[in-house]
């Protein structure tokens, strides 16, 4: 632990002392339908049986809009559920929806904030009322977020987190989009790559599986997001349900076919 006492205790002109008391954040979850939350709950466990050494996850997707965000949040609430220290670290720093989507307000230095120096580990880190889920935000956005992430002090953060958390539950950019969420990944011990069944081009998928394994990032599976959603189906202007499968039978479907000119699915 002591090659970590640097950026716990250093202190910059102007912090925040440690003695003052952070507010207790209260994320606004909507209730989960029964399959939902069920299907949550088997991704949960998937990722429990796929190791005993994972520890740091991250969600990402091949393209936006994929809701890779609302994955990850839930998964984090369901290992806190079960009693397992988590923490979620929001790593989308150039466009993150968690505060707004969960309702949470206030300004919160985060991880743009630790990785420029302002801050010091502790301080980004805030509390919820669940005694078992953490939550590090985002912070303020920042012009080279890749150049932050591939640094120093985010591996440093990740090897306080391992030894801190049962669970770290990391929401990241697409991977098709930049370069970041690779670079997160890399970092972690699995990761879950989310697509929306029925939308997600099946070019884009194969992308973000070959920008995954080219980095030697090991994928735990694959979310199909959005099974059988409606139109006005449940969520946040979307419906969706989760299935989830290892990523080689996913992808087996479509890499024993001919892409037509058209770069779509038969």
């Amino acid at each position: 632990m002591a090659e970590y006492e640097p950026l716990v205790s250093w202190t910059m002109p102007g912090q925040k002392p440690d003695q003052e008391e952070k507010k207790i954040i209260t994320p606004k979850f909507e209730p989960l339908p029964f399959r939902v939350k069920e299907a949550i709950n088997i991704l949960r466990g998937n990722i429990q049986l796929s190791g005993y050494d994972l520890k740091l996850i991250s969600v990402t997707s091949a393209v936006p809009d994929e809701g890779k965000s609302s994955v990850s949040f839930h998964l984090a609430n369901s290992f806190a559920s079960l009693g397992k220290k988590t923490l979620f670290l929001d790593c989308d720093i150039r466009k993150s929806v968690i505060r707004e989507r969960y309702g949470i307000s206030g300004r919160h230095d985060g991880l743009t904030e630790f990785l420029i120096g302002k801050c010091k580990i502790p301080e980004i880190v805030s509390k919820t009322n669940d005694e078992n889920l953490d939550l590090i935000m985002t912070g303020a956005q920042s012009p080279n977020p890749s150049e932050l992430i591939s640094g120093e002090r985010f591996r440093m953060l990740c090897q306080w987190c391992r030894q801190k958390y049962d669970y770290v539950i990391m929401d990241t950019p697409p991977v098709n989009t930049v370069i970041d969420g690779t670079l997160v990944s890399k970092q972690c011990d699995g990761t879950v790559l989310v697509v929306v069944s029925g939308q997600t081009e099946r070019n884009q998928a194969l992308k973000a599986k070959r920008q995954l394994e080219y980095a030697n990032v090991r994928i735990l599976g694959v979310v199909a997001n959005k099974v059988g959603a409606q139109k006005n189906g449940y969520g946040y202007g979307y419906g969706y349900g989760y299935g989830y499968g290892y990523y080689n039978k996913y992808y087996s479907k479509y890499e024993d076919k001919e892409p037509d000119t058209h770069g779509r699915g038969r």
